[in-house]
């Protein structure tokens, strides 16, 4: 076949890099629960609270309180009340509506006739809360309880259905599958005809869990928005895998809680509560049925630090024994929380975590617990390691303390609540009038100057990021704060839910607002939201069937007839994408205003590039082989279609029928990357595919047996835990894989197409830098080939200017490259770093022509290479921007040399700004990008 220019936008490597730590804060946020939250208005009633049954005190996995995945063990038995109201839209009360929350273990109520709930024994803390009932769903939103605190309200709006699709490796549908909605709580429904139904869910992040008699329980993350929503789950066979628990002599260790997770498909994580095993009196532990894949099991307990088997490859047919897990004695911490004053503090939450890499994206859980009436303190089965901790209050925080377990316990830790510094202020809508109820967050402020250099995220992984939900005047109080310099966004708390946060979140736009600890007075005004409205048709007039509508990070499904709506959106500039199984992608830029409703008008699509063949291995056609076809792929180390959420949005997918035919339409220009794969037979190479290629419809796809790739991940001589190592094609970067390294280093990609691949290790974030060390590796058909990779840091500190010859830079995204790279475009620079070979590399996105500054750089030959984008394109329209300009999108590199002196070294790279080409219309329709269309209340 015929190989052209690749047309993949530099932004790739970037795109899966936000996609792994998107991921993160998908899995861990899900709807979210602050640090400092204080909850108005008005009810008093209380409804029936369901009992809740003892159970022995443990951490439990995947408790949350803000943005960061925490470790808690069961809350203590508080004194506190927390009540609230159930509403309607017309602030009736609504009686028989389910209430969840957020305590540890998870609490339900039932509202009475008037709406009324309320939960006794609780803590003071933040907590999330939600409702559920057959008029609407409402929240989640956070309440921060204490013995002053009002009421909450919950008004309930539409939810979303959601219909989940069960099959067998065979595509055949499943009948009475189990299906689990896992959130803050869970729900449970058994197929029928194949699909489990159901009926009225919060928005938010999910996990699905599905299983069925003879199948593995399988996994799914998920993302509901509003309206209906569709997920379709693959069962496979599973075998039983048996092991052991023990201790540093080899004898077995009773009670403690055994789980595994994908080490190559990392979306396969088995929740702590729900799926785990507890081991005997001789410490075995069994699990009936797990699938093909490569996972790692970890057990917990009371009394022994956490522990980890090494990576396990099964074979989903063959029982698996001798799983082993050593447990050493864990550390215990105990000590106390005190006030300035010395004076103890009672209920403060304690959090404990391992000390990692500041740029570290992917950690264990901190621990957390709860101090006593004398403020002291005690957590069991740490690990012996390097150790941090933090106290929390409604008073303030303590700064970082470093608690050493590595010989041993440390029983005398004191925190001290001083960490008092304050972010208050005042929610307004623009006629000056206070807001209740509204969401305000905090997180970093990476605008800021010194953002590239102070940014550790170690920290707001174990505090958490503050939110406030405004009281009935308007007010929000962000207290503990660090010095420093935040970003509060605001947002209504339904949208903020639905949307994904206030922080970061597409709703979340009415903030954006810089301060510092100690301003009292931040004022934010927040406009009403407003909605996007518009039709998508063929040229004939035709609805184009089924397809989707994204807005930011919100992506929704549009109506039979082609129309669509979509709401809670901050006034601003956006792009609207529509994307369908039967046309090419288009976007469109629009401009929400306040309170009204934005009209895109008619979207005219056409059908576009049709790409058709068959999948064949040995000579003959391969039914059920799943064909992926998009500007760049995006995979894990077991598949081509790994759940990246929005940033896989762009590529199709399409299942070969019995003679191994496939066939998607809705392609554009320029080139494109097809793979192809079935489970029991392998994957073909990614290839390209050019505009012109005669026999687009005719393709052969040949399958090849999977090859394998593992191998560690040392920093300094250590293994490197929570790495992600992403893998590229040297030919054709347009299909991309990650997975992540565990505890003792190793990583491993189970399913890979023959090929030449560059393998590296990535470090950081795009908006304060990343850093990657890569090597290269030919992995053949059915082979098993390992390659260890290192982070091998440098001393000198490296500024790149990219300085235009005319005009002032917006944004623009620069690397810093190993020995010389020469490139015109974008397309064609992101081809020339996949074949670069083996060598460090940085990336970073600048804004505003501030420079790119690079850290830890070794003496040698490099070269800088800057891809600036037109001034109009901001924020996340950079990413679909650049995937539809990558050719015409200018790249300048420079070589240099960075010498050992002296500590910091500057280079100019100068660049011509490129002009701003909207995307126009077929035919020059309405709705072209001119953002003209018409708002109406």
């Amino acid at each position: 076949m015929a190989v052209a220019k690749n047309r993949t936008t530099i932004l790739v490597v970037l795109l899966l890099a936000i996609a792994g730590a998107g991921f993160w804060y998908w899995r861990t946020h899900r709807g979210g629960s602050g640090d400092n939250t204080e909850q108005a208005p008005p009810a008093t009633r209380v409804g029936k609270v369901d009992p809740v049954a003892p159970e022995t005190k443990k951490p439990r996995d995947g408790a949350i309180e803000g943005p960061t995945r925490v470790q808690i063990d069961d809350d203590p038995k508080g004194a506190l009340r927390l009540e609230g109201q159930v509403v309607d839209a017309e602030d009736h009360g609504v009686g028989g509506a389910t209430v969840v929350i957020s305590s540890n273990p998870p609490r339900t109520a039932t509202t009475e006739a008037d709406g009324g709930f309320g939960f006794d024994n609780l803590v003071p803390r933040a907590y999330r809360v939600e409702a559920r009932s057959k008029d609407g769903v409402a929240g989640p939103v956070t309440a921060k309880l204490t013995e002053k605190s009002e009421p909450v309200v919950l008004k309930l709006h539409p939810g979303v259905k959601l219909a989940v699709t069960v099959v067998g490796a065979d595509g055949k549908m499943i009948e009475g599958a189990t299906v689990e909605l896992r959130g803050m709580s869970e729900q449970r429904e058994l197929t029928k005809a194949g699909v489990a139904t159901f009926a009225n869910c919060v928005p938010g992040g999910y996990q699905l869990a599905a299983w069925s008699e003879g199948k593995a329980k399988a996994f799914q993350w998920i993302q509901l928005t509003t309206g209906d929503d569709t997920a379709r789950i693959v069962l496979a066979a599973g075998a039983k895998v048996t092991g052991r628990v023990v201790d540093e002599k080899g004898v077995g260790v009773a009670g403690a809680r055994v789980r595994y997770g994908g080490a190559s498909d990392w979306s396969q994580q088995s929740n702590d509560r729900l799926d785990a095993a507890t081991s005997d009196a001789d410490g075995k532990f069994e699990f009936a049925a797990l699938p093909a894949g490569t996972f790692r099991f970890s057990a917990t307990h009371p009394e022994r630090a956490p522990g980890s088997s090494p990576m396990v490859t099964l074979d989903g047919k063959t029982t698996r024994d001798g799983v082993t897990i050593t447990l050493a004695l864990g550390a215990v911490v105990k000590g106390r929380v005190v006030d300035t004053a010395k004076q103890p503090i009672a209920s403060a939450r304690v959090r404990i975590g391992v000390v990692t890499n500041k740029r570290a994206m992917i950690f264990d859980a901190p621990r957390q617990a709860y101090t006593d009436a004398k403020g002291e303190f005690e957590i069991r089965g740490l690990p012996k390691k390097a150790l941090a901790a933090v106290a929390l209050h409604e008073s303030g925080a303590s700064k970082n303390v470093d608690v050493d377990t590595t010989n041993g316990d440390a029983r005398d830790v004191t925190l001290v609540i001083d960490v008092t510094g304050v972010i208050s202020g005042v929610v307004i809508d623009p006629q000056g009038q206070p807001m209740e109820n509204v969401q305000v967050s905090a997180g970093p402020d990476f605008a800021s100057a010194s953002a590239s250099v102070d940014v550790d995220f170690s920290q707001w992984r174990l505090r958490g990021f503050p939110e406030e939900l405004t009281d009935s005047a308007g007010r929000f109080k962000l207290s503990g704060l660090a010095p420093g310099t935040y970003l509060l966004t605001a947002a209504p708390a339904h949208s903020a839910a639905r949307r994904g946060g206030g922080f970061g979140g597409p709703g979340g736009g009415g903030g954006g607002v810089s301060a510092k600890t100690g301003d009292t007075n931040v004022k934010i005004t927040l406009p009403p939201e407003g909605k996007v409205k518009g039709k998508v048709v063929f040229a004939d007039g035709g609805a184009p069937g089924a397809f989707t509508v994204s807005v930011a990070f919100t992506q929704e499904p549009g109506n039979s007839d082609g129309s669509f709506l979509i709401d809670a959106l901050a006034p601003r500039q956006y792009e609207v994408t529509v994307r369908g199984a039967s046309f090419m992608t288009k976007s469109v830029d629009v401009l929400v205003e306040s309170g009204k409703t934005a009209d895109v008008g008619t979207i005219t699509v056409v059908q576009g590039r049709t790409i058709g063949g068959t999948v064949v291995a040995d000579g003959q056609p391969v039914p059920n082989a799943t064909v992926s076809i998009g500007r760049q792929i995006f995979g894990n180390g077991t598949s081509s279609n790994a759940n990246f959420g929005p940033m896989g949005a762009g590529t199709k997918h399409d299942t070969t029928d019995a003679n191994g035919k496939f066939q998607l339409s809705g392609f554009p220009d320029g080139d494109l990357t097809i793979v192809a794969e079935q489970d029991d037979v392998g994957r073909s190479r990614a290839l390209r595919l050019p505009t012109v290629l005669p026999g687009q419809t005719e393709l052969t796809l040949t399958l090849e047996k999977f090859g394998a790739l593992s191998g560690v991940l040392r920093q300094g001589g250590k293994p490197a835990e929570g790495v992600f190592v992403s893998l590229q094609s040297t030919t054709n970067p347009g299909a991309i894989y990650g997975v992540a390294s565990g505890a003792d280093g190793a990583y491993r990609y189970d399913r890979l197409a023959p090929d030449t691949y560059k393998v590296s290790a990535m470090l950081g974030m795009p908006m304060i830098g990343m850093k990657f060390y890569a090597k290269q590796i030919d992995v053949p058909p059915g082979g098993n080939v390992t390659v260890d990779l290192a982070v091998e840091p440098g001393a000198i500190g490296v500024d790149i200017v990219a300085l235009p010859k005319t005009g002032k830079l917006g944004a623009g995204v620069v690397w810093l490259a190993t020995g010389t790279v020469t490139a015109t475009t974008a397309s064609e620079l992101q081809l020339k770093l996949a074949a670069n070979g083996p060598g460090a590399y940085q990336l970073m996105i600048i804004r505003s022509g501030e420079p790119a500054h690079f850290s830890e750089v070794a003496p040698g030959t490099y070269s800088a290479c800057v891809v600036p984008y037109p001034a109009e394109v901001k924020g996340m329209a950079a990413i679909g921007y650049g995937e539809r300009h990558s050719d015409s999108l200018m790249a300048y590199c420079k070589p240099f040399v960075i010498n050992a002196t002296p500590a910091t070294q500057t280079t100019t790279v100068t660049v011509v700004l490129p002009p701003y080409v909207p995307d126009q219309q077929p035919g020059g329709g309405s709705g072209s990008g001119s953002g003209s269309g018409s708002a109406t209340p």
